[in-house]
């Protein structure tokens, strides 16, 4: 099912890529009411504001795309296809609140601290953290520059705490992934897992293709790097490991260029929970 409906998004999006350049809002949103009207996509219907509502957001998010170097998406119909995937991470946790702001994340109680479980053995990816401060910075600055291997350039994890199911799927796919990469390759590189709803709006005021909702404002979604595995002939078989993942059903995965957008199902959420208690 979730192949199927992937597959009547892209037809969204590829008829979207095949309007002209200039077009009016009005014609982008019966293009898109059109195609999300469809039966296969009857979902979009339970969420807040049904597949009409969805069609006004991405005719309005395709009309003001501006490219932007920060941005995953090299065009507008790009930008409104990551939207439209997305759309399938809120089928699946619409109903859970959104994290607000700093407090909120920091007073979640189902959440684990990565930096305390890296150090103690239950983080297997790899994964920066967001720092403001000039030494911090500067750390950044010589690992970058002396050893561009060690790790992708970033500002790292705003948030240190996650979803202990997350760390779970996340340490799953960095398993899989060692197991069939090249020896010497270097764990997997998380970018991004939790966002407030104040920090993805800031991020869209820096260009990235920051939309909301969005399940890293939920805590169930992750943005792994891709493109800095090129450097260890590896970023096929990452890719492969997502894909695999998706058709399992573990995962919806978004490939957003160098980084690819996952996230966790329902189905396998209690899962890989009681697997992250037991470890």
């Amino acid at each position: 099912m979730l192949r199927i409906r992937r597959s009547k998004i892209d037809a969204v999006s590829a008829a979207l890529a095949d309007l002209g350049p200039g077009v009016a809002k009005a014609e982008v949103t019966d293009v898109l009411a059109t195609g999300l009207g469809q039966s296969d996509l009857a979902f979009l219907d339970g969420l807040e504001g049904g597949h009409q509502g969805l069609a006004e957001q991405a005719a309005e998010e395709f009309v003001r795309f501006e490219p932007s170097r920060a941005s995953s998406a090299a065009s507008a119909a790009a930008l409104v296809r990551i939207l439209l995937l997305q759309s399938l991470d809120m089928a699946w946790w619409g109903a859970v609140p959104d994290f607000l702001d700093d407090r909120a994340v920091e007073q979640a109680p189902d959440m684990v601290d990565l930096r305390r479980l890296k150090r103690d053995g239950g983080v297997t990816f790899g994964f920066g953290v967001a720092s403001d401060g000039l030494v911090h910075r500067g750390r950044d600055f010589l690992v970058h520059r002396l050893s561009p291997d060690r790790e992708p350039r970033g500002p790292g994890l705003p948030y240190v705490r996650a979803r202990p199911a997350m760390v779970a799927a996340l340490n799953e796919v960095a398993a899989i992934t060692a197991q069939k990469a090249p020896g010497n390759t270097p764990p997997i590189w998380v970018n991004s897992i939790v966002r407030s709803v104040e920090h993805q709006k800031k991020l869209r005021r820096l260009g990235f293709s920051a939309l909301l909702p969005s399940a890293h404002c939920r805590g169930w979604a992750a943005d792994v790097e891709v493109e800095w595995f090129e450097r260890f002939g590896a970023a096929d078989v990452l890719r492969e490991v997502l894909l695999s993942q998706l058709d399992a059903g573990v995962l919806n995965v978004i490939d957003e260029g160098r980084a690819w957008h996952v996230c966790l199902s329902p189905g396998h959420a209690a899962r890989l929970s009681t697997a992250a208690i037991s470890s």
